[in-house]
């Protein structure tokens, strides 16, 4: 068996510490610990990836990026204990300097991967692409690069109206209150319950059950769709906007 020991930095060729240099440094963010190990797993058998920092709650991680100061955060968005979204704006908003993020997503849900891109996450892998794409994905975004799937891509396309023809207005429109109707329209340009709230002057709570009852009333799932149901049917000029939960 042949062994390669390490040489010291004084050592190395120019080559080696050309690629020590580049080596990505990532924190990832997974409260489950079979989920750690199996990323520990594959980043030790990916070039060019370290994990600097393992965190179990997002002010752990937040905590890490402060301190080891990564290029770039693994977010497992399967792991019950947060709100990935939430979590996402935190990081925006305490940073303060780039740090590229992917989201471990489930490749059954990609109507929220997609609100994960709005919400400032640079990348997506599914829970279902193979090991290696991981390590890819993380060296993409720490370069300044995005990375979408191709399932995910098919979801944008579809989002911005591309290769689907226009189609005239429905009777589900008809059948929405006025209230429903100002509700809806405020949120096809990607406002929050929140921000929609505050626009009307109501309750957050009495918007999430306009809005539970226009999507019902419109046969969609979630806000991504709606937008894609309005953009459908020429209720929505220009680019879609994100879709903020």
């Amino acid at each position: 068996m042949l062994l390669h020991k390490a040489l010291p930095e004084t050592e190395r060729t120019d080559d080696e510490n050309t690629s020590a240099r580049k080596e990505v440094k990532v924190a990832v963010l997974a409260s489950r610990a079979l989920t750690r190990i199996a990323l520990r797993t594959v980043m030790a058998q990916s070039s060019g990836v370290e994990i600097v920092a393992e965190a179990t709650t997002p002010f752990q991680l937040q905590h890490a990026v402060a301190v080891k100061r990564p290029q770039a955060l693994l977010l497992d968005d399967a792991d019950p204990a947060w709100d990935t979204a939430e979590v996402l704006r935190g990081l925006r908003e305490n940073a303060g300097r780039r740090v590229g993020v992917v989201i471990l997503a489930d490749a059954g849900a990609l109507d929220d991967a997609l609100t994960y891109l709005c919400d400032g996450a640079d990348g997506v892998v599914l829970n279902d692409d193979a090991p290696a794409e991981v390590a890819t994905a993380i060296r993409a975004v720490a370069a300044g690069h995005a990375v979408v799937p191709p399932p995910l891509a098919r979801r944008l396309v579809d989002l911005v109206g591309v290769r689907r023809p226009a189609m005239p207005a429905q009777d589900q429109m008809a059948a929405l209150t006025a209230r429903e109707q100002e509700i809806f329209e405020l949120v096809i340009k990607g406002m929050s319950n929140q921000e929609v709230a505050q626009t009307l002057v109501l309750s957050e709570r009495t918007i999430k059950f306009h809005v539970s009852n226009l999507l019902r009333k419109l046969g969609v799932r979630n806000r991504t769709q709606a937008i894609v149901y309005a953009r459908d049917r020429r209720l929505l000029p220009g680019p879609a906007p994100c879709v903020n939960p």
